[in-house]
């Protein structure tokens, strides 16, 4: 019986061995495959993301005018042009750059006087692409050079690259605990980067590799790794893989040691009587069993498994290094959980798991209403760049931790990315979806304090509801993306997603590419708008408005294409044919007897242009205008924005003998200081204190103060927004020099502004007479 009972014992211990080794192999080798494709992700969606930040800050580049400017003019001032480049490619964190002409020839003059590796056309739109220059190899990006934005000439090509072994390093290793390499077999093995020692780069350089997302095994140096390979951009046209490796070692738990000691179990069983053998039948072969089980629970994903504990050390021992490896299961899912599911930065869950939420929350039986908002930081790249990315991470933080508050179970929070905030509300919350968004808008009323530094932070909400605006996440998360991009500049709080804000979309695309040539088609025209001077109770200047009558959409307001012409750069040519447009009529009225000046608008695109002055002069050289008859009205945010350059501007008018206003007054941020700086003329008070001044004692009182500030300066006053007597009669009895508003006339074309302005000096002379 106990040689039986032994016999049994060797065949159960030996069974139950193999098949937890078995089974642990196996769940070890689908850990390893969902380890192998998390880390293929990471890898590139952080290479993804660099090409992409690349290739917009290369956009950003080749519409800067200053730089294509002196791309243009780089035969004659290389240095600068060489500066400027170097800057850029500092923000960009690039390590190499490129100025060719569109044949893809190094500009003579420019510091980057290297034969380029590839054509330009091949490496465009923010995909991966590598390229091998001096031995090394980069990841490049390029973006092409137009004389205008609308213009389908080519010029030059602006080329960027970032070195390889800068993104493949030692942080991939660390988030993927997998070591990665990038290869490229075909006649001749490449190894464009890899976080290997030199020796196993070597290795690796010889092996051919098998190039598909199964598990491999390679043998480099003296060890065994385990890789899958997956593919991972181009280089010359040809395909590279990015290989993903571990080694063997640490990617299997072995059973060996275990085995030899339950071996001697076995042989000291052997000596004992067949009392003392069933003993410790009893202490061995149930917890190997249960130890089985478990192994199959560890191989189905169920970590939530109870080892035996007993006095015999060797299954102890056994139970010990299944809880570590349980532990080290637990913990590497969790992390590759963490980092495909939440934002690094803030905590907040990110895009992805945004996106899965408002998927499980459509398709659940008893969905009914769920409210997304979206909600863009304006301006956060200014912010950026002038206090530093440091500052803006901490600001991200903050604002992360201030929407908290009303987080709850009905409510998700994401970082989608960058400076987007994403938002799910479903309708047990309670709240109504515009109630909501307006809390959220509260939050930023009050200003964020960053070290000592005040921020005063301004955000756009985009508001879309399932099922009335879409029926699908990403339909709805798009038509909340076009709510918020409809309502920024709006200074509302938030903009609640219509059907027609997706048509508005789509006819501003349109827009943008017709604005140019309505211009020569004479769509465009010029609105007149009379200055009262109330002193003398005459008409001296005009305001000249812009009015577009589409022949298929009919009058556009100002307010969505004047934006959309400082957008694409044609704000430029808009201004050109105002100017022209104004200083035409000017003369034709002269010729009439009317001596009424023009008043027309520029935009901060226009006040840095330092051509402005020359082809200001020459207009009024054409037109035989006197520089006092003209006025340009410039906002005071246009201004403060590049106060630099824009001072420059300002006195070379200035000297001109033009006249020049501040248009908007009131609304901006310009401190006493800087406005006594302002070589300008006089103050235009923003309509919004002049609508209601014949009832609001609030506005009477700003109004007044800001006139007495333009007296003290020496400045004159134009109150815009006059609607009515009183208003007019209090203007008057607080010194303000003109006024402007629909109480004295609507904005007029040349031919009925004539009528208006004959009937008013009639009624001038039955006045005096």
């Amino acid at each position: 019986m106990l040689l039986i009972f032994l016999v049994l014992l060797t065949l159960i211990t030996t069974t139950t061995l193999f098949i937890v080794n078995s089974t642990t192999y196996q769940h070890s080798t689908g850990q390893l495959k969902n380890l192998a494709q998390t880390a293929a992700s990471v890898v590139q969606d952080k290479v993804q993301n660099r090409a992409r930040v690349l290739h917009e800050g290369l956009v950003t580049a080749s519409n800067n005018f200053n730089l294509r400017s002196l791309i243009y003019d780089a035969e004659n001032d290389p240095e600068s042009l060489a500066s400027a480049m170097k800057n850029f490619q500092t923000r960009n964190n690039a390590d190499i750059f490129w100025i060719t002409d569109n044949q893809g020839q190094p500009l003579e003059n420019s510091l980057s006087q290297v034969n380029l590796p590839t054509s330009p056309n091949q490496v465009i739109g923010g995909e991966i692409n590598w390229v091998k220059h001096n031995e090394a190899f980069y990841l490049i990006q390029a973006a092409p050079i137009k004389k205008t934005a609308s213009s389908r000439n080519i010029d030059y090509w602006l080329l960027m690259g970032i070195a390889a072994n800068k993104l493949i390093n030692e942080d991939l290793v660390n988030l993927t605990a997998m070591e990665v390499s990038l290869v490229r077999q075909d006649d001749e093995h490449w190894v464009i980067a890899s976080t290997f020692d030199s020796e196993n780069i070597e290795d690796l350089k010889k092996a051919d590799l098998i190039t598909n997302a199964s598990l491999q095994e390679i043998a480099l140096g003296d060890s065994t790794f385990v890789y899958a390979a997956y593919p991972m951009g181009v280089w010359q046209q040809a395909q590279v893989f990015k290989v993903l490796a571990i080694n063997k070692n640490s990617a299997y738990i072995s059973y060996t040691s275990l085995l030899s000691q339950l071996a001697g179990i076995l042989g000291l069983a052997a000596l004992l009587s067949l009392a003392g053998a069933m003993l410790l039948s009893n202490g061995i072969t149930k917890p190997i069993a249960k130890l089985s089980n478990s192994a199959l629970k560890i191989s189905g994903g169920d970590y939530q498994v109870e080892l035996p504990s007993q006095s015999i050390q060797e299954v102890n021992v056994l139970s010990a290094a299944f809880k570590q490896m349980i532990s080290g299961l637990k913990e590497r899912e969790q992390k590759i959980h963490y980092l495909a599911y939440y934002d690094e930065l803030t905590g907040l869950p990110n895009r992805l798991q945004f996106n899965d939420a408002i998927r499980q929350k459509i398709n659940q039986p008893s969905s009914t209403e769920i409210t997304i908002l979206m909600l863009d930081i304006d301006h956060f790249k200014d912010i950026n760049d002038t206090v530093g990315h440091d500052t803006g991470d901490t600001l991200l933080n903050l604002i992360a931790q201030r929407m908290m508050i009303y987080a709850g179970e009905n409510t998700l929070y994401a970082r989608i990315g960058g400076d987007e905030f994403g938002i799910i509300l479903d309708e047990s919350h309670g709240q109504t979806p515009e109630a909501f968004a307006q809390s959220i808008a509260d939050l930023f009323e009050r200003p964020f304090v960053i070290d000592g530094l005040t921020l005063d932070v301004n955000v756009s909400i985009g508001v879309a509801v399932y099922p009335h605006s879409a029926k699908t996440a990403e339909d709805l998360i798009q038509c909340a993306d076009i709510a918020l991009y409809s309502g920024k500049g709006q200074h509302s709080p938030f903009t609640l997603y219509k059907t027609e804000l997706n048509k508005y979309s789509v006819q501003r695309l349109n827009l943008m590419s017709e604005l140019k040539e309505s211009l020569s088609q004479g769509q465009l025209e010029l609105y007149y708008q009379p200055k009262l001077s109330i002193d003398e109770n005459q008409i001296q200047t005009v305001e000249c408005l812009i009015r577009w009558n589409h022949p298929e959409h009919g009058f556009i307001p100002p307010d969505e294409f004047i934006p959309l012409a400082e957008q694409t750069g044609s704000i430029r040519h808009v201004t050109h044919w105002a100017l022209r447009a104004a200083l035409k009529q000017q003369n034709l009225w002269h010729r009439q007897g009317y001596d009424i000046g023009m008043a027309v608008n520029i935009s901060a695109v226009d006040l840095v242009d330092m051509k402005l002055p020359t082809y200001v002069s020459e207009l009024l050289s054409e037109f035989h205008v006197e520089a006092q008859m003209l006025t340009l009205e410039v906002t005071e945010s246009a201004i403060m924005g590049n106060p630099d350059n824009a001072m420059k501007a300002l006195n070379t008018l200035r000297r001109m003998g033009i006249t020049l206003s501040i248009d908007d007054f009131g609304t901006g941020y310009s401190s006493m200081a800087q406005l006594k700086k302002m070589p300008v003329d006089e103050l235009k008070i923003d309509k919004a204190f002049v609508l209601d001044l014949a009832k609001s004692q609030e506005d009477q009182v700003m109004v007044k103060t800001v006139i007495s500030l333009a007296q003290n300066l020496g400045l004159k006053t134009v109150a815009e927004g006059v609607e009515d007597a009183q208003s007019l009669e209090y203007l008057a009895a607080i010194g303000c020099t003109k006024a402007q508003g629909f109480y004295l006339s609507r904005p007029l074309p040349a031919n009925k502004f004539e009528d208006w302005y004959t009937q008013f000096l009639e009624q001038q002379q039955t006045q005096t007479v």
